[in-house]
């Protein structure tokens, strides 16, 4: 472990043709993302995989002439970029993304992190996001760590060692900010019919954005009891509802009744809750979104948005006016094994229309182009603010008129007759 003052001493062991992982979402070592923008012309054909970038990716204006981009999740970062052949995009559910490195079918040659300052022990901690770094890691490729002193020591699957790294800077940057989003009233509406199906014991999967954190202000305000957290991401909205007593996790399987997540972004005090808090466990997405380890809670309880869905209840969270927005991600992992959980219940919740009103979200059927996130038979409530959809147990024509019975009234005579 040997450390750098500058990038340059770096270029030396950077070869051409180079895969290199970055560590992901909020935990994404910037200072080394600006350096690969400004030393990109010295690097040459390098391959850069990223999951959930958070801002804007600095070295994007070299691709593709002068490097590739991999996403696995889009991410805030990409979505500028996702034209052309500048970024190639994968559809992996999250739970498959370790697996790909173990087998060899990736190949990461370095490793960028963005880690804690070493524990008493002489542990790094892989802060906000552990997801696929674990695999990574066991791989062994050069590791190079922006080690940083903001960043939050987390507790689980975090740890790294010193002999597992080979250079290091130090930064002094914390993991990214990332604000709460607005809420307006229909998602506030959608988000008190979402909450009205959560019952005792649940064991909570939330998505990201501002119906999941809004139904997360809605369960703080009058939490079930017992509830557990079993999920990919760690948000501002899962720590308000813990601070409620209502967390205990009593209802998981096995004698671990902790908090589980794969990574964590939001405010400062979001990452002050989570430094040495040994009350929230951060796993591999091997382990979070692994559906068997799903399947077994049998309480478990998925809430996911969505950007559309169809009269035959295909959902599509990835695809909208042909830009590509984000990825499966956990939603079908999550979803299927919410489904199948024997208590448990797979929630999508989505606006009924485009924020400007012109286009219903509930659409007869998906053309060729657009991506199925989700099929029909892992889904059981279909929410907006318009009413609650309960798909269990119907064909699927009754599917398609629970559907219409919450879109928007301005579209349901079209979408009806488009079935009869």
């Amino acid at each position: 472990m040997k450390q750098l003052d500058s990038f340059e001493e770096l270029l030396p062991v950077i070869k051409t043709g180079s895969r290199i992982v970055m560590h992901s979402a909020a935990a994404e070592p910037l200072w080394l993302g600006e350096q690969m923008a400004q030393w990109g012309l010295d690097l040459r054909d390098l391959e850069v995989y990223m999951l959930s970038p958070m801002k804007a990716v600095p070295f994007a204006a070299l691709a593709p002439e002068h490097l590739k981009i991999h996403a696995w999740v889009p991410g805030h970062g990409l979505r500028g970029v996702s034209g052309g052949n500048s970024v190639e995009y994968y559809r992996f559910p999250l739970s498959e993304i370790p697996g790909l490195y173990l087998s060899g079918s990736e190949i990461a040659d370095i490793l960028f992190l963005h880690l804690s300052l070493p524990d008493k022990y002489g542990r790094f901690s892989l802060g906000v996001s552990v997801d696929y770094m674990p695999a990574v890691l066991a791989t062994h490729p050069l590791v190079v760590a922006e080690v940083d002193p903001n960043m939050p020591f987390t507790v689980g699957d975090t740890y790294v060692t010193e002999d597992q790294i080979d250079y290091w800077f130090s930064t002094d940057e914390g993991p990214l900010i990332v604000p709460s989003p607005s809420i307006d009233e229909g998602e506030r509406r959608i988000a008190q019919m979402v909450a009205d199906l959560i019952s005792d014991g649940a064991i909570l999967q939330t998505g990201v954005g501002s119906i999941p954190d809004a139904m997360l202000q809605e369960l703080a305000s009058n939490p079930p009891r017992d509830l557990g957290i079993h999920t990919g991401i760690f948000t501002d909205g899962v720590v308000e509802l813990a601070h409620t007593g209502n967390v205990t996790n009593s209802t998981k399987p096995g004698s671990s009744h902790k908090m589980v997540t794969a990574m964590a972004w939001g405010s400062p005090e979001l990452y002050k809750y989570l430094d040495g808090n040994d009350d929230v466990e951060f796993k591999a997405c091997s382990y979070t979104h692994d559906r068997k380890i799903l399947s077994a809670m049998e309480h478990l309880h998925a809430v996911n948005s969505a950007l559309q869905i169809d009269l035959l209840g295909r959902v599509n969270a990835e695809w909208l006016k042909g830009r590509i927005i984000s990825a499966p991600g956990g939603l079908p992992d999550f979803a299927s094994a919410a489904h199948a959980a024997s208590k448990g219940l797979s929630i999508i919740a989505l606006r009924a229309t485009s924020r400007d009103g012109l286009t219903s979200n509930i659409t007869p059927t998906f053309s060729v182009d657009v991506p199925v996130t989700l099929a029909p038979d892992n889904v059981d409530f279909v929410v907006t603010e318009f009413g609650t959809a309960d798909l269990r147990g119907l064909s699927s024509s009754g599917w398609a008129k629970e559907l219409i019975k919450v879109a928007h009234p301005d579209f349901r005579s079209e979408l009806a007759r488009s079935i009869a």
